[in-house]
């Protein structure tokens, strides 16, 4: 997921192992939009390490922000319409296929 856009960020973006899968089963525009969020959120920087959320459509897209590693990792894309931000866990509903 580096882009050359990247090149000049404080943070990277990357998928995690577990999140490929899913990724795999987007349409180029939801992947290149959830792309665009998440290297605005590596645009901003962090001060502290943190897991979040954002909706895109129908899907709830999780990552998480590692300041030490300077990494915004993509960790989840959830098929539902609640984003519970900082949660450790992930909720038990329906992957985004």
């Amino acid at each position: 997921m580096k882009s050359q856009r990247n090149i000049h960020r404080p943070f990277t973006v990357e998928i995690a192992a577990a999140a490929w899968s899913q990724v795999a089963r987007l349409s180029r525009e939801r992947y290149r939009a959830i792309q665009a969020r998440l290297e605005e959120v590596a645009a901003l920087g962090a001060v502290a390490e943190e897991s979040g959320c954002f909706q895109l459509e129908e899907l709830t897209i999780y990552f998480h922000v590692d300041t030490r590693r300077r990494l915004v990792s993509l960790m989840d894309i959830i098929r539902d319409k609640g984003c519970v931000p900082k949660s450790p866990a992930r909720p038990s509903t329906t992957r985004a296929s």
